[in-house]
């Protein structure tokens, strides 16, 4: 069975150059933004993270 490892990463503290190294290193963007609430207008309040996650090497 597959393992993963995961990171949580602020919106914020994102590039595509940032992107593209994680990529580089085995991490994948999951289609995933946390946190998860359905509020009116509170998507800009609110901090806004993604999850990357990669395999784990045995």
């Amino acid at each position: 069975m597959q393992q993963w490892e995961y990171k949580i990463i602020k919106r914020g503290d994102l590039s595509e150059a940032k992107l593209n190294q994680l990529g580089a290193e085995g991490w994948e963007l999951i289609p995933m933004v946390l946190p998860q609430c359905n509020i009116p207008n509170s998507f800009d309040e609110i901090e806004v993270e993604v999850v990357m996650r990669r395999p784990v090497t045995q």
